[in-house]
């Protein structure tokens, strides 16, 4: 497996969030600074791009979370190239402990190289490029990566049993040099509004146990895909339920809606587990929190 490294930092105290581990924002974050370097490495330097009128765009990243990172552990992420196709290239990518070499987080990353149409070209990476395949700790597990991601019409939700959960407006700090919201941007503000979901599930008396810092919870497995850019100053929605829920897990479904044309311009899948925050554990669902979420499950289309 021949990865090189593309980024190496630490995980901020300001990046961590109430579970005291960092948010999941910053892990795409940190492996999309990377980019640059292993698309360098396959001969796909920024420079040529440019002369090429091409700049790369994220259509997909799917992450497996495998371990904490918790306030001031130093990171490396590793990256190379898995395969390209036409106008598409897959890389991989991980988020290691940059002493003990544990791999925190796996990252496979769908690109494309648009034109000033924004319609993908194709490239030629080098043949010396950095290639790998893809482990079994970095595949993904729970949710499927290869059907097509759900793209609802607004009007279509309700009858679905999706609630909103974020609204807002794009600042433009939250946007790239091109005026577009970057992709970590998404995930912040999925990950800042889910509370708002929960609340639907939980009692009071959970909730406080979640503000007073005894329960809180994590992800495992998350997929993206992005349609459409949101710009800045675009308002935007936030549309949000749970697809399925087991004895620790619970499969969120989240449409982010730009709020101008209606159009669902992201998808995310993610699975995550409720988690004692003393212990560092993911513990089971209570079973009345369970129930009232299996009688409010997403009626998606088959």
């Amino acid at each position: 497996m021949a990865l090189v490294p593309c980024y190496r930092g630490s995980a901020n105290a300001w990046e961590c969030d109430e579970n005291d581990h960092l948010n999941v924002r910053f892990y795409l974050a940190k492996a999309n600074q990377g980019l640059p370097f292993v698309l360098e490495a396959a001969g796909l330097s920024p420079a040529a791009l440019e002369a090429a009128g091409l700049r790369p765009r994220i259509r997909a990243q799917h992450v497996r979370f495998l371990r904490e990172a918790r306030p001031a552990t130093p990171l490396t992420v590793h990256a190379g190239l898995v395969e390209a196709e036409g106008a598409q290239l897959k890389l991989y990518a991980e988020v290691r402990h940059s002493l003990g070499g544990e791999v925190l987080a796996t990252l496979l990353t769908e690109l494309i190289f648009a034109d000033a149409a924004g319609d993908g070209q194709p490239v030629s990476p080098s043949p010396d490029a950095p290639r790998t395949g893809v482990p079994e700790h970095g595949a993904p597990r729970g949710i499927d990566a290869a059907g097509r991601p759900l793209r609802p019409d607004h009007g279509s939700i309700g009858a679905m049993g999706f609630v909103e959960i974020g609204r807002g407006s794009v600042a433009a700090s939250e946007c790239d040099a091109a005026g577009e919201m970057e992709p970590f941007q998404y995930v912040g503000r999925m990950s800042d509004s889910v509370v708002n979901l929960l609340a639907h599930f939980q009692t009071g008396e959970e909730l406080s146990r979640r503000s007073h810092g005894a329960e809180g919870g994590a992800l495992v497995e998350l997929r993206v895909a992005w349609h459409s850019p949101l710009r800045a100053g675009s308002l935007f929605t936030i549309q949000s339920g749970i697809a399925a829920v087991g004895r620790k897990t619970q499969n969120f479904v989240h449409l982010f809606f730009d709020e101008g044309s209606r159009a669902c311009v992201a998808t995310a899948r993610a699975v995550a587990v409720a988690m004692d925050l003393r212990t560092r554990r993911a513990i089971d669902l209570p079973e009345a929190r369970r129930r009232r979420i299996e009688e409010k499950l997403l009626r998606l289309p088959r």
